[in-house]
């Protein structure tokens, strides 16, 4: 047997600054980094004393001892470059603030004070992190999560590995655009071992995104060192598996983290891809407390003192010192500018001195507005056409299925707006999907359908990013289960995204899912995903049941700004409708349609149960008000329908097809209760499957959804239980 080693063709490189780096490095560059990294120093510090009095609410992770990375890496981008972090930011956030509004000319070593605009950001950054009205989100942002565009500060994030795809979406839209931006992505060595990572970094390669992977690695996640967390300890082989060149770097020295984000730049430009930059830093606290690791006992002092000896903003001053490159007189003049501005912050966000310093009370947010911004106002409809079938002239109509309407309504919105995209596993390839979703619209929108791997977190964190930067995607899962996969990214990020952030970001994101029913998938690809989406502020959710409610309720989805869940059932793609040749029309959120008329019971059905209900009724002899609920975020529902039904017959089942545990009908059960109790003969019935999920088992997986059967029991329940004497149908 003879073992032949293979060549890795991706590199790893590590950077040593040799003595003419220094020479080079003029004083304007000099004065440039200094000021980033004395800003991040001096507001890190600053948050550390209002924490120790308690005026920082939640967490606040220090990142002092880590700035050398932050300043040395911002100030080598271009001022438009964008970037976004994880929990521990504020060192990235404040220096790249800072580096955004530093016009050329300014000379920090000769000004009085800091611009306006700087003094007025680093203010608001600060009102953000504790909390207050006057800060970029209104304060709901907090430590974790900072946004502000103006500067290309597009999110921090305290899910874990959270941003890192959103980081790729954001380039992709700069890649599509053609600006010739860059995004950076600051995470830390204990995000290397989440699966979201390795999916962003294949998604990055996978597109050659331009997009810098900055691993700020301090050797601790929490407590848990590096050699407790992994085998293979050279973190940069997560990149160079992905086919990603990275580059290793001394974090504490400045100067060789600029040189190694120069590098970076110029790779990104010259093989237009990703590149990942290792910069070893240290904190000198723990996690989210003013004490050092030491206390908690997973580090010694001696290693605590010995990486303090290194620390970067006194070798930077050292070195500039020595060196004859910046004055003592200037770099003081350049840290009296930034404290002042830090000072000015402090004294905006608060009153007293020492143990009697508080927060002023009139920056708090009216608590009054804490729903206010979680979804858009739907302003965006205005003048667009709402209609029913019956506002259409029968020679306006053709017969279409359902599976047909797809690529059609698509098509005509991505003709009409150059925003839309399309991703998904297999979207691009088959002639038109796995479903034939995109028919013969491929070959017309190539590079705007574009196939992803199965990496479902991944792509529809690249979505997000998307959506952030004012590009309108489009997901499709294979299958609806599949959200599951995607968690974090729907319902962390995306569902939150315009709340968190103060409520002025859209988030106009399409998720499309589909249900296969009986088809014999078996329980992990046959769930209505609806039920879990309502649990989940952000998102709203339709569920059209042919094909004349799918075009109007998708043109609809993709006028909104707000993620918008679109379910397909697949039992429905067959079936015939009369549809406006024109695709032309909406149907807004909120509109159920009464689709069979009576007095004795209401049904409110979803998907394949509401021709299953009319059918039951008509057979059976009783006389219902059939209600095709079409979109079923809560509060979305269509109450005025469902009251003024409940009003008259009394007596309201809720009909799904999905199973017991998973349904929505729970949720609308309990607000019917609310909103209507005075007017129930008996409480409120559902039909639903069973609680076990389907399996693949043909008998198995028809008795474990709701049917015909089920239907038909629950019209006897409510009949026998009915203060209202049965009357015709």
């Amino acid at each position: 047997m003879k073992l032949t080693e293979i060549p890795c063709p991706t590199p790893m490189h590590r950077l040593s600054v040799e003595e003419k780096d220094w020479k080079a490095f003029t004083p304007a560059e000099a004065k440039r980094v200094l000021t980033l990294l004395t800003a991040a120093r001096r507001f890190e510090e600053a948050i550390f004393m209002l924490d120790r009095r308690g005026l920082v609410h939640g967490p606040a992770h220090s990142s002092i001892g880590q700035e050398g990375g932050a300043a040395g890496c911002i100030a080598a981008l271009p001022r438009e470059a964008r970037i976004n972090g994880s929990h521990r930011a504020h060192h990235q956030v404040i220096a790249k603030t800072v580096h955004a509004l530093y016009e050329d000319g300014f000379d920090p070593a000769r000004a009085n004070r800091l611009p306006e605009e700087m003094r007025l950001q680093t203010r608001n950054m600060m009102a953000d992190i504790m909390g207050l009205k006057d800060g970029w989100s209104g304060g709901r942002g907090g430590s974790m999560h900072l946004r502000h565009d103006p500067v290309g500060v597009m999110g921090t994030n305290a899910i874990v590995a959270g941003g890192l795809p959103i980081a790729c979406g954001i380039a992709w839209a700069e890649k599509i655009r053609e600006t010739g931006n860059i995004t950076v992505t600051f995470f830390g060595d204990g995000t290397t071992h989440q699966g979201t990572t390795h999916e962003a970094l294949n998604l990055a390669a996978l597109m050659d995104l331009p997009v810098i992977f900055f691993l700020e690695n301090n050797g601790y996640a929490v407590s848990m060192s590096i050699e407790q967390s992994t085998r293979e300890q050279e973190l940069m082989t997560r990149a160079q598996a992905q086919g990603i060149p990275s580059i290793r770097v001394d974090g504490m020295d400045p100067l060789a983290v600029n040189l190694a984000t120069r590098w970076a730049v110029e790779e990104i430009r010259k093989k237009r891809g990703p590149v990942l930059i290792r910069a070893d830093v240290y904190r000198y606290y723990h996690q989210s407390v003013p004490y050092p690791g030491s206390v908690f006992g997973y580090r010694t002092k001696e290693e605590e003192d010995d990486w303090r000896k290194r620390d970067p903003l006194d070798y930077l001053t050292h070195q500039l010192e020595q060196r004859g490159i910046l004055t003592k007189a200037e770099m003081e003049t350049i840290d009296g500018i930034v404290r002042e501005a830090v000072d000015d912050a402090v004294a905006y966000c608060t009153e007293g001195k020492g143990s009697a310093m508080k927060i002023k009370d009139d920056l708090w947010p009216d608590p009054a507005t804490v729903d206010d911004g979680f979804i858009g106002d739907l302003s965006e409809f205005a003048g667009v056409r709402f209609a029913e079938p019956e506002d259409f002239k029968p020679e306006e109509m053709e017969e279409m299925r359902l599976i047909d309407t797809l690529p059609r309504v698509m098509g005509k919105r991505m003709e009409q707006d150059e925003r839309f995209f399309v991703i998904g596993e297999d979207v691009a390839n088959m002639g038109g999907g796995t479903v034939g979703a995109t028919k013969g619209i491929i070959d017309k929108f190539a590079g705007r359908i574009v196939n992803m791997p199965i990496s479902e977190n991944g792509f529809c964190g690249l979505a997000a990013g998307m959506a952030s930067m004012g590009l309108r995607p489009v997901i499709e899962l294979m299958y609806s289960d599949f959200f599951m996969v995607a968690g974090d990214q729907l319902f962390n990020q995306i569902g939150k995204m315009r709340h968190l952030f103060g409520g002025s970001h859209e988030v106009p994101v399409v998720l499309r899912c589909r249900v296969p029913g009986t088809e014999g998938y078996g329980s992990q690809h046959s769930m209505d995903p609806s039920g879990v989406f309502a649990l989940f502020p952000g998102w709203r959710i339709v569920v059209p049941s042919n094909a004349f409610d799918y075009v109007g309720l998708m043109n609809s989805a993709l006028t909104c700004n707000d993620p918008v869940l679109v379910v397909e059932h697949q039992a429905l793609h067959k079936k015939v409708s009369m549809v406006p040749a024109s695709l032309d029309y909406h149907i807004p959120f909120g509109k159920a349609r009464r689709v069979a008329s009576g007095g004795q019971v209401t049904l409110l059905a979803t998907l394949t149960m509401v021709e299953t209900c009319v059918e039951a009724a008509r057979e059976m002899g009783v006389a219902a008000d059939v209600i095709d609920l079409r979109t079923v975020s809560i509060r979305d529902l269509d109450w005025d329908t469902i009251g003024q039904s409940i009003r008259k017959t009394n007596n309201v089942a809720i009909v799904e097809q999905s199973t017991r545990g998973t349904s929505i009908g729970a949720l609308i059960s309990d607000e019917i209760q609310r909103r209507f109790f005075d007017h129930l003969d008996q409480p409120v019935k559902r039909v639903t499957g069973r609680w076990a999920a389907p399996t693949v088992s043909k008998v198995l997986e028809q008795a474990a959804v709701g049917n015909r059967t089920d239907v038909d029991n629950t019209l006897r329940e409510l009949l026998a239980e009915s203060r209202q004497r049965p009357v015709a149908a």
